[in-house]
């Protein structure tokens, strides 16, 4: 019974000595996963903010195209004379106006061997200002000779 209880005394020993040196472990292991965690958070959540900034410079992007895209549409639509005026009194829409701070609209009309060339160009205030402007290109074509509508082939048959 005696040698019973010197073992029972033994093993409770050993298991407090496995007991302490396990909280020793976990401390090192705490820290350790703290560096760890640490040092993930801290490469992380710069990529996070980069990504975030890249969504939205892309977003203004689409934006801006849009708006050229659109102008450019409705330029080449018409005659020559009225592209000239019209370039001369260019704004951005409402909307682009609204989320492109600053945005500004302008555009060229040069006369080539096919037609009149338009280069509508728009730039905005949170554009990186080494960035060139975003711009557009778009011909307005004249009717071939003989090929405008005159007063015969308007009849009715």
């Amino acid at each position: 019974s005696a040698h019973a209880s010197d073992a029972v005394l033994r093993t409770q020993r050993r298991s407090t000595r496995r007991h302490h040196s396990r909280k020793g472990i976990s401390t090192i292991e705490v820290i350790v996963s703290f560096t760890l965690l640490s040092t993930v958070l801290s490469a992380a959540i710069p990529l996070v903010v980069r990504h975030g900034r890249l969504l939205s410079e892309q977003r203004s992007y689409r934006l801006a195209l849009d708006e050229l895209s659109n102008e450019l549409d409705r330029l080449t639509a018409l005659p020559v004379d009225e592209v000239k005026q019209e370039l001369e009194h260019l704004e951005p829409s409402e909307l682009t106006a609204k989320h492109l701070p600053d945005a500004a609209l302008s555009g060229q009309l040069e006369e080539n061997e096919i037609g009149h060339r338009i280069e509508l160009q728009i730039t905005w205030q949170s554009r990186p200002p080494q960035a060139t402007p975003l711009s557009l290109v778009g011909w307005v074509i004249p009717p071939a000779p003989g090929r405008g509508l005159s007063s015969s082939t308007e009849r009715d048959p």
